[in-house]
C-alpha cells in the first residue's frame, strides 16, 4: 500500500514541477510579446545544426544564434525575431511553436501527472487509513462476504502489467443494496489459491460500509 502512496506521490511531484515550470514559461512569453521589439531577419547560415539569424537594428546588423530550430530551416529564410529593446542580442525567433510549444506542453503534461497522483494518492491514503482504523486497531466489523470475482484492473499498469483484484459482494439487508468491496491488488493471479476459498474477510465501518478493508494476508507475497 505505502509503495503505492510513494508512486502517486512521485506522480504528483513531476505534475506539480511541470505545471508550475509551464505557467511560469506562459506567463513570460506574454511578458515577452507586450514588451520586446519585432523585427523582420533571415538565416544568414548555420554553425553545425543551429541557425545563424540576421536582422538589422538601427541602422545595425544583430547576428545570434538561435535556440529553436527545424529541419526546413533554409539559409535565406525570412524569420520574424523579437527581442528587448536594450539588448538586441538576446533575440529570439517568434514563431507559435517556438514561443507556446513548450509553456503549453509543460502545463498539459504536469496537469494530467498532478491529477493522476493526487486522486490516484487520495484513494490510496483512504486505503491505508481504512486498513489502519478498521482492521488493525480492530474498529471494524469483520464480516464474512462471498467471492464475486477475480478481475484485472486495467485502468493501472506497472510496467504494462495490471494487476488482479479480489471482487466480494455484500447485500445489506437494511438497505437493501448489494455492495462491492474490492481487494488492494496482487501482482499475481491469485484464482488457484482461491478455488477451495469462497469467502473473504471484510472489516466494514458500521456507519459507512463504502469503507472497508479485505484481508489478504493469507496470500503469498510475490517473489
Amino acid at each position: 500500500m505505502r509503495s503505492l502512496l510513494i508512486f502517486f506521490g512521485i506522480f504528483a511531484f513531476i505534475g506539480t514541477v511541470c505545471f508550475f515550470l509551464g505557467v511560469y514559461l506562459l506567463f513570460n512569453t506574454m511578458e515577452k510579446n507586450s514588451s520586446w521589439v519585432e523585427a523582420n531577419g533571415s538565416i544568414s547560415g548555420f554553425d553545425g545544426e543551429t541557425p545563424v539569424i540576421a536582422f538589422d537594428y538601427n541602422g545595425n546588423e544583430v547576428t545570434f544564434r538561435s535556440n529553436f530550430s527545424s529541419s526546413d530551416m533554409r539559409a535565406g529564410d525570412e524569420v520574424v525575431v523579437y527581442f528587448p529593446p536594450d539588448n538586441p542580442q538576446e533575440a529570439e525567433i517568434k514563431s507559435f511553436f517556438s514561443q507556446w510549444f513548450l509553456p503549453i506542453f509543460l502545463f498539459a503534461f504536469g496537469l494530467v501527472f498532478e491529477a493522476v497522483g493526487v486522486i490516484g494518492g487520495a484513494k490510496q491514503l483512504k486505503r491505508v487509513n481504512a486498513k489502519r482504523d478498521l482492521f488493525t486497531h480492530g474498529k471494524g466489523r469483520k464480516t464474512l462476504v462471498p467471492i464475486a470475482d477475480v478481475i484485472v484492473d486495467g485502468s493501472f499498469k506497472v510496467n504494462g502489467r495490471s494487476p488482479f483484484v479480489i471482487v466480494c459482494q455484500y447485500h445489506d439487508a437494511v438497505s437493501n443494496k448489494v455492495f462491492e468491496f474490492k481487494s488492494d491488488y496482487i501482482w499475481y493471479n491469485p484464482a488457484e489459491l482461491l478455488k477451495d476459498k469462497k469467502e473473504m474477510d471484510v472489516y466494514v465501518d458500521p456507519n459507512d460500509l463504502t469503507r472497508y478493508y479485505m484481508d489478504t494476508s493469507f496470500l503469498p507475497k510475490k517473489a
